[in-house]
């Protein structure tokens, strides 16, 4: 048996840098953010599409509404600022309202 500390690590035969990088990648866990498995049938997906406009809807009224009796009710005209990126054009600066 020896006796002390090996100087340098003896490659391992059969390992690449690139699968080192690929277990790298796949040990950080599970991914963020809610798992969609899509559906065969063409009703399922139409039924999905549907209901996400609907949502996408009533949320936008919400957040108008809430714009609407906010700058209603203050003094100064109220501004919101979008987040840029998102559309080109004219959602990169703020909206009157």
């Amino acid at each position: 048996m020896a006796q002390g500390q090996r100087k340098f690590q003896a490659p391992k035969p059969g390992k690449s840098k690139k699968t080192a990088a690929t277990a790298a990648g796949r040990s950080q866990g599970p991914k963020k953010g809610a798992r969609v498995i899509a559906p065969k049938k063409a009703r399922v997906v139409q039924q999905r599409k549907l209901r996400k406009d609907l949502e996408v809807g009533i949320r936008k009224k919400i957040e108008h509404d809430l714009v609407m009796k906010a700058s209603s009710s203050l003094p100064k005209k109220l501004a919101l600022l979008r987040e840029p990126g998102k559309k080109k054009g004219a959602a990169a600066g703020p909206t009157p309202s």
